[in-house]
């Protein structure tokens, strides 16, 4: 997956770029921690762009496998997402209450909150 480094006040970000795949699997959530670790950066931007569907509808299993591996490594991770999919169904409950009790992950839809999040914390 193609990914870039950022510095957004002074704190390095990794982040998830369009052109390198779609985030469809737990391999390519290590692949992700792998580039993290090769960085040294610990806090990840994941854009839309590289969101399959199957992230969205929690009966994949596939959001709740990549986030655990990212949370296994201790990544703090911001998800960038569409407004409509961030109130959506389970996948909406999911965000809700990752933003109110999870101090590694969290949901947004726009990129400067996701910034300003993981520059933050």
């Amino acid at each position: 997956m193609d990914t870039s480094l950022i510095e957004h006040t002074g704190t390095p970000i990794l982040v998830t770029g369009p052109g390198g795949g779609m985030l469809e699997s737990e391999n390519d959530a290590l692949d992700l921690v792998a580039a993290c670790g090769e960085a040294g950066v610990w806090n990840l931007l994941v854009l839309p762009e590289v969101l399959p569907e199957a992230f969205y509808d929690l009966k994949t299993g596939l959001a709740g496998a990549v986030m655990l591996k990212l949370s296994n490594y201790r990544i703090r991770v911001a998800l960038v997402v569409p407004e409509e999919k961030a109130a959506q169904g389970r996948f909406g409950e999911m965000a809700l209450e990752a933003n109110r009790s999870n101090r590694e992950m969290h949901v947004f839809t726009e990129k400067e909150r996701a910034l300003e999040w993981l520059a933050g914390g």
